[in-house]
């Protein structure tokens, strides 16, 4: 069946104005069409005649007002405006604009609604695919959702985060296996003021002490007399409900203790708990903390505070655990340095 009617290749949108009234001394006038007024697609779209000239060039439109760049005469006749528009209008189909029919950065931000990009549509690289940094300067910045103002993002400087905790080192876990000392070399450094060891060790030789030393350069210092130590400690024997406290010390030692004498100075092979803090920076190196172990023949369990100071600056970059005799079956200890 044969469609009968106009052919869609004659269909216009052509549009008749009302014509203007010229006054001698007005160069702006208000476009109207049936007395209603009307905004034109651009200054383009407008044919002019007057005095039966079409105008060209010499106009502009701003919304529903064309001014001429010239006053009209009074006795000039408007012999008609006409207005060419864009065409027959239908309603696009959906889904029929595609991507490619999209001019590139055809889409802004006044086309996007607000809070409507989730992070569904986020591109999972936008982070991990920037370049990495090694260390923050205090002005760098970091997004947060405020909680106090209904999650609205903000930055935070890395100066105002809060400061303060533990920055692991190093490590050392040995387990069904002996080994003679444990060392870490170079791990002092102006970066922090004060470093924590965290840790057991279990002597596969009965009574014997946990020591250390500090190093420099990869090896010993002041293991000639350059330590001085103290040890104040508590034990309860659960058999019969008795219990003692001791004080050793020790000056011109070749070592620090960190269990023994009156800690150690038994036959079993107990392992030895301890959490230490060392301030290697200073004019003289010191360090305090605590120890404990319990004792395997009669759980008595031993616990005190342990302490020292070197003899003169040894200026370290390291420390070497090891035990007064034989060798450590078990090892587990952590190194940190600690934020201010």
């Amino acid at each position: 069946m044969s469609y009968i009617g106009r052919g869609i290749d004659q269909i216009d949108n052509i549009s008749t104005l009302d014509n203007l009234s010229f006054n001698g001394s007005d160069a702006t006038f208000n476009l109207t069409q049936n007395s209603v007024a009307f905004v034109p697609v651009s200054a383009d779209a407008l044919q002019i005649q007057i005095d039966g000239v079409i105008q060209s060039g010499n106009y502009t439109v701003s919304g529903s007002t064309v001014t001429f760049d010239f006053t009209p005469s009074g006795s000039s006749v408007c012999n008609g405006i006409k207005h060419f528009g864009v065409g027959v209008l239908t309603t696009v189909s959906d889904g029929a604009v595609t991507t490619a029919k999209l001019g590139a950065d055809s889409v802004n931000g006044s086309k996007i609604a607000d809070d409507s990009i989730s992070d569904e549509h986020l591109d999972i690289t936008a982070i991990t695919g920037q370049t990495a940094i090694t260390s923050l300067a205090d002005t760098d910045k970091f997004l947060v959702s405020d909680a106090s103002d209904s999650g609205n993002l903000k930055y935070v400087e890395k100066q105002y985060l809060p400061s303060g905790g533990l920055v692991k080192l190093g490590s050392s876990s040995v387990g069904n296996s002996t080994v003679s000392t444990i060392t870490f070399d170079s791990i002092f450094s102006s970066t922090y003021e004060s470093y924590r060891l965290i840790g057991f060790v279990n002597a596969d030789t009965g009574g014997a002490q946990t020591n250390f030393r500090l190093r420099a350069s990869s090896s010993d210092v002041g293991s000639s007399s350059g330590y001085t130590r103290i040890e104040r400690h508590t034990y309860h024997d659960p058999s019969d409900s008795s219990s003692s406290q001791q004080s050793i010390h020790g000056h011109n030692s070749n070592e620090w203790i960190i269990a023994g004498g009156g800690m150690r100075s038994d036959s079993d092979t107990a392992p030895c708990w301890f959490d230490l803090t060392f301030f290697p920076n200073t004019s003289r190196q010191f360090f305090n903390g605590t120890a404990s172990y319990v004792k395997n023949t009669n759980s008595q369990v031993h616990t005190g505070y342990v302490g020292g100071i070197t003899q003169s600056n040894l200026s370290p970059d390291g420390i070497r655990i090891f035990p007064s005799t034989g060798n450590f079956k078990y090892v587990d200890i952590s190194i940190f340095g600690v934020t201010q």
